[in-house]
């Protein structure tokens, strides 16, 4: 079994923490405003329960985005894990693996002619492209440069 971490970038770690600190602060503030409304009763109390459930729910999905983000690659299988989101591709099912350098990015082609990209730092692409190839063989790996099969026009 082999793990590859995603690598984010900038922006989206940027994101994550906006994300959860803006749900800390209605996590705060809704716990408050419930804990005001606990001597009255009523409908605040549930529709406050609700917001604080949601806010929780959200810093912690957040917070398993960031920390929980990687590929496991083991069984025959490539598992995603994104935060509680888990996916699966079966590694029988790549044609091919394509290293963009213009954009350096890592893009996984499926026999269906779907595709996804790889997420992960640049210095990992060859172990990936190993750990792949080492259970599927007949995996095509290339190098291009980026829109050099686009024509001129």
């Amino acid at each position: 079994m082999k793990k590859f971490r995603f690598c984010y970038t900038l922006t989206v770690w940027l994101l994550l923490a906006l994300v959860a600190i803006l749900s800390t602060i209605g996590l705060v503030w809704n716990i408050f405003n419930l804990s005001q409304t606990l001597k009255i009763g009523g409908f605040k109390v549930f529709s406050y329960s609700i917001i604080i459930v949601l806010t929780a729910f959200l810093l912690i999905f957040s917070i398993s985005i960031a920390v929980y983000g990687k590929y496991v690659v083991k069984d025959g299988c490539v598992y995603s894990y994104f935060g509680f989101v888990k996916s699966k591709f079966n590694i029988q099912d790549v044609s091919e693996i394509t290293h963009f350098k213009k954009s350096n990015k890592l893009v996984v082609y499926f026999t269906d002619n779907s595709y996804t990209v790889i997420v992960i730092s640049p210095e990992f692409y060859s172990d990936f492209v190993l750990s792949l190839r080492e259970q599927n063989k007949s995996i095509v790996y290339n190098v291009k440069i980026d829109g050099e099969d686009t024509p001129n026009s």
